[in-house]
């Protein structure tokens, strides 16, 4: 069975076949590409013909290969994204009864629950999130918050957390499944699951979001899976509910042309793991855990361990293949480290911020690139030694006060006016320092004094931001009124 590759099988078979393609794509077959590789990608990159099925119709090759999906991720039933792992929170949200108003959200969640908001038009209830002091990141949300959350709003039935993160922090989602399952009336459990596509094959990763009780769950595969970009997949374990609620979300929200090439890559991804998966991850953990403490070691560095996670509260476990390394004991922030290593060392790392880097290592990366990676932080540290007090930090965020929901907002008249005169209006965009990438102001959101205050903090001190128009807040998007 895990031999089996339905989709990738039915278009090798076309291919085999040879006939003349008079149908999309207009590439032909990879007639109109120079480049060899694309030609061999074009090879099987076809339309719904005979052989290689619908991605809306549930039959063929693609149905075979998603039952296949859902038996390797353990989900009851599963599905093909092909638009991310974003696609995936969209298609949740928007599989929410209308009466379900509220949903309870972390506050650092991706954008793309934003956008999945807009188009369901949901109010979002967020759940603080606990940060590191060390590296200024948000960590993880706790299930006593939740629940506390909970009492408050007797009216909502979903909750939708990320886990892991970013850096590849997971929540106790066990525990969290167990205290809202605890309700007298039920409430459901989604996880934004992009980066722990791997867990399910490895009983050392963090343990996965469906195992621990979670209702839905959403892999972003190609971040850690030999999958291609936008390759994801979706998983519930209520049928009743994907079959009346899920599929026809995600079929309206999802491309009637289909990339078969994503597919494919999906398809063959979860037949390696299924096979290979146990011993290649494995071989990973082991150089995780033997370059982890090298590089802990170096002078000046330090290396976010799992053993650190019990000091904050809600954390539970670490992926072995994120590296989160702070830069607090050496004279240069992470930015600079980052473009040393990318400048002199050929070594791209995933993200910098001035108080670490975050390298994300993947199964394929061997003990070569792993010391290659060491060599090069020992050599810089040892060029920068000492701390000329770099590190900024950035004061707690004032509560949020949602006034118009995401898609209320979205849909309003907004200007651009001065700083000032943004004070006591609603705000029209995102807002958010980088660290910890918790939003501090979204659209719709009152701009209160001590918000104001936060923004001029953040204005004077020149914290990089993600979200405004404007990255110097010289002027702010409101809603007009």
């Amino acid at each position: 069975m895990h031999t089996e590759t339905p989709i990738y099988t039915a278009l090798k078979e076309y291919s085999k076949q040879g006939p003349l393609r008079l149908h999309m794509p207009g590439h032909g077959g990879g007639g109109g590409f120079i480049d060899h590789s694309l030609k061999q990608i074009a090879d099987i990159d076809v339309t719904e013909v005979p052989g290689t099925g619908d991605l809306h119709v549930p039959e063929g090759a693609i149905e075979q290969a998603r039952i296949l999906l859902a038996k390797a991720f353990g989900g009851r039933e599963s599905l093909f994204l092909v638009n991310g792992a974003s696609s995936g929170i969209h298609t949740l949200l928007m599989s929410l009864n209308r009466k379900q108003k509220k949903v309870i959200v972390p506050r650092n969640a991706h954008r793309s629950f934003y956008a999945g908001m807009v188009l369901s038009g949901v109010e979002p209830i967020y759940v603080p999130c606990q940060t590191s002091s060390e590296y200024g990141l948000a960590m993880s949300v706790r299930s006593s918050d939740i629940v506390e959350l909970l009492d408050a709003n007797k009216d909502i039935e979903t909750v939708f957390i990320t886990s892991p993160n970013y850096y590849g922090i997971t929540c106790d989602v066990a525990e969290i499944c167990t205290e809202v399952k605890k309700r007298p009336v039920s409430v459901s459990v989604f996880v934004d699951e992009a980066h722990g596509g791997h867990f399910p094959f490895h009983d050392s990763y963090p343990r996965p979001a469906l195992q621990s009780g979670a209702d839905a769950a959403v892999n972003g595969l190609h971040k850690t899976l030999p999958v291609l970009n936008q390759g994801a997949c979706l998983h519930v374990q209520d049928e009743q509910y994907f079959w009346n609620q899920v599929f026809p979300a995600w079929s309206m929200l999802t491309t009637s042309s289909p990339s078969y090439p994503i597919l494919a890559s999906i398809d063959l991804a979860r037949s390696f793991m299924m096979i290979q998966g146990q011993a290649v991850l494995e071989k990973s953990l082991e150089l995780s855990n033997k370059y982890k403490q090298k590089i802990g070691e170096i002078r000046g560095l330090s290396v976010c361990a799992e053993e650190e996670l019990i000091n904050i509260p809600g954390t539970a476990e670490m992926d072995p293949l994120k590296l989160l390394i702070g830069v607090g004991g050496i004279s240069i922030t992470g930015d600079q480290l980052a473009q040393l290593l990318r400048q002199e060392y050929s070594i791209q790392v995933e993200m910098a911020a001035p108080n670490y880097i975050l390298a994300m290592l993947s199964m394929f990366h061997h003990a070569p690139d792993w010391e290659l990676l060491y060599e090069a932080l020992k050599e810089i540290a040892g060029k920068y030694p000492g701390n000329k007090d770099k590190k900024k930090d950035v004061p707690l965020q004032p509560e949020p006060q949602v006034r118009l929901t995401p898609r209320e907002a979205f849909y309003s008249n907004a200007v651009e006016v001065d700083f000032p005169c943004c004070r006591g209006k609603i705000s029209a965009e995102v807002i958010a320092p980088y660290p910890p990438g918790i939003p501090c102001l979204l659209p719709g959101e009152l701009i209160s004094e001590n918000v104001y205050e936060y923004l001029e903090f953040l204005k004077k001190g020149k914290i990089s931001l993600y979200g405004p128009g404007d990255s110097s807040l010289t002027r702010v998007r409101i809603i007009d009124n």
